[in-house]
């Protein structure tokens, strides 16, 4: 199963956006792999930020990102440079309208 989300960062924060990823905690990339995700990217343009990945089972990957205590951790990190509440952040993710395998 492919998801994709979106998010939007506060203004002039971008730098700090990438940055971060540049050095995400070692525990939060465990975290990911054990909840199912591969084939990660994050996307940046301007303020708007857009993430695409890959599980088996979207429901018990979101659910053990989203009940982990270092994802609440990381998006407590995170709050200070992204508009987009925490909640929301790893919510149903986008529709896709189009694909070619």
């Amino acid at each position: 199963m492919r998801y994709a989300f979106h998010l939007r960062l506060k203004e002039g924060s971008e730098e700090e956006y990438t940055r971060r990823h540049k050095n995400v905690w070692p525990e939060m990339l465990d975290l990911l792999k054990r909840a199912g995700i591969r084939n990660y990217s994050i996307f940046i343009d301007g303020t708007d930020v857009f993430g695409y990945w890959e599980c088996d089972n979207p429901s018990a990957t979101l659910s053990a990102i989203n009940n982990s205590e270092i994802n609440s951790k990381w998006q407590t990190f995170m709050s200070d440079i992204i508009i987009t509440p925490p909640a929301e952040r790893t919510g149903t993710g986008m529709d896709e309208v189009f694909y070619l395998p």
